[in-house]
């Protein structure tokens, strides 16, 4: 795990139960095993390191999602697991969010919040990619309604779930909300949401370019100096990516490699949507 990393994992463990303004950077540090200049190599002030936290969490989201998408299962079943991996990631992240939302909006620049919004519609396009390898054909019209349905869906039972402070098996949820979603499909209803609308809505968010997964990696080499195997395979992207055309194969294939290593996949997910958009 990086530096970087850790500081935000235990940092997301102390503002679970704490606010910001309560918490030193010494208590980060402290619990980090760091020194302060240790912590202002990789974050500025606490503000900074709250923004990273909540990307953080989007990366982890996105990251999942990616890997549902690779599983060997039914169609179904990995939208079965879609949901369920958006409700554990709720539940995990929940008290955090909850306590330090606000707090975000209060803090967050023009650049941020395009960024922020870049990685969502990175998994809006992951969940419609799934809802395409599920209901094929039958949705082409219907597939923005669908993706506006379900963000309603899960926010409604997670809001249900945390202020009736129920217990629900969560994969019963899921397999609930698939059929919901069956319902949906056949009913055949007519298409409010055009691909025209929803383009219009992300016009603004550029597509992930070349330049945004160098970046990537750069910021991922320092972690991994001591590792020849994965420089290399850092080296091989960045010499493909400066090719007049990069062959689409090849930067999948190693997209796939970097997806078993937790702290990579990131990168994976920024590879994949590039070669989709190719």
């Amino acid at each position: 795990m990086s530096k970087r990393d850790l500081i935000i994992e235990k940092s997301m463990e102390i503002l679970s139960e704490r606010t910001i303004a309560s918490t030193s950077i010494q208590d980060i540090t402290n619990a980090c095993g760091i020194s302060k200049g240790a912590f202002y190599l990789s974050f500025k002030s606490k503000e900074e390191l709250l923004i990273a936290i909540f990307e953080y969490i989007i990366k982890d989201m996105t990251s999942k999602f990616q890997n549902i998408l690779s599983l060997q299962v039914e169609p179904k079943e990995k939208l079965t697991q879609y949901f369920l991996s958006a409700f554990e990631l709720f539940e995990k992240n929940s008290p955090f969010i909850s306590t330090h939302f606000r707090e975000l909006v209060s803090i967050v620049d023009h650049d941020v919040t395009e960024k922020i919004q870049k990685h969502f519609l990175i998994a809006d396009n992951m969940t419609l990619l799934l809802l395409r390898e599920v209901y094929s054909s039958q949705i082409e019209d219907s597939q923005f309604d669908l993706l506006i349905c379900i963000r309603g869906l899960m926010k409604g039972y997670a809001e249900f779930i945390v202020i009736q402070k129920q217990s629900i098996n969560y994969y019963e949820l899921s397999k609930h909300l698939v059929n919901f979603i069956d319902v949906l499909v056949n009913a055949k209803l007519k298409t409010l949401i055009t691909k025209e609308m929803y383009e219009q809505k992300t016009r603004h968010i550029s597509n992930i370019q070349k330049n945004d997964i160098i970046i990537e990696i750069e910021n991922c080499k320092e972690d991994y100096a001591s590792d020849s195997f994965t420089i290399d395979t850092f080296d091989l992207i960045i010499e493909e990516l400066q090719r007049e055309h990069p062959r689409k194969a090849l930067l999948l294939g190693m997209s796939s490699n970097l997806m078993t290593n937790n702290h990579l996949r990131w990168l994976s997910v920024l590879l994949k949507q590039f070669c989709n958009e190719m």
